[in-house]
């Protein structure tokens, strides 16, 4: 598992058969140039066509869009075209060299765009070709982290993920995304002040709050654990 944001790259492995202490190990710098360095020095399996890799995108990779529900959209083509217009008029993104996929959550329900470079998604590839590790499934670290939480998560409640230089919110309101927001932050700002910042810019406050961070934190929000099972750090 790779996780690329906006000072390098993270890169954990655990034996496919075994449920040993996963390899960890970070790089600073260009995200691209440290997932390569990284891939040089994971370990891999006896078996190694058996071997995949899951790339998780952290800020600034990954754009997010909530679109409000719009009745006269009836096809997944009709929400992309939706989404990528959205995108162009909203944050000025060119949506040409972004990959679009949107999110559905129902009927009437608003749904969210999530927009990644596909200049970086091929080269991701044509580096993990190189090495014989087959990319197996590439996905912003703020969704994946809510897949993998959302049971845990009440009807109404702010899901955070803190990163090296960013927050990223999702709110949640009856059991279903209501909106997101991804705001840089400064490496020594707190927590609870990133949270207020995000709240105001999306004028939503939400009774609790959730975050999914590699360490523990204190009260009054509530931590989840990492926003991926191997990015748990060992205790001090």
């Amino acid at each position: 598992m790779v996780l690329l944001h906006s000072t390098g790259a993270t890169w954990a492995a655990r034996p496919r058969w075994k449920m040993g202490p996963a390899w960890r190990s970070h790089q600073d710098g260009e995200p691209l140039g440290a997932c390569a360095t990284l891939l040089e020095q994971a370990p891999r399996g006896r078996l190694r066509y058996l071997d995949r890799v899951t790339v998780l995108l952290g800020f600034p990779h990954v754009h997010y869009w909530m679109l409000p529900w719009q009745a006269g959209l009836y096809s997944q083509a009709d929400w992309q075209s939706y989404a990528r217009a959205s995108f162009n008029q909203q944050t000025g993104i060119d949506p040409l060299p972004w990959q679009v996929q949107v999110a559905h959550a129902g009927f009437g329900h608003s749904c969210l765009a999530v927009a990644i470079p596909l200049d970086l998604l091929e080269d991701l590839r044509t580096l993990f070709k190189l090495k014989a590790l087959p990319l197996g499934t590439c996905a912003p670290l703020l969704t994946a982290a809510l897949q993998h939480y959302r049971i845990q998560l009440p009807g109404d409640c702010v899901l955070a993920v803190p990163e090296t230089s960013a927050l990223g919110c999702v709110y949640m309101q009856h059991g279903a995304i209501s909106q997101v927001c991804l705001i840089h932050t400064a490496p020594d700002s707190l927590l609870s002040d990133n949270l207020f910042t995000a709240n105001l810019l999306v004028e939503q406050h939400a009774p609790a709050s959730f975050v999914a961070t590699p360490r523990p934190i204190e009260p009054p929000e509530h931590w989840l654990g990492p926003p991926h099972p191997w990015l748990m750090e060992p205790a001090p």
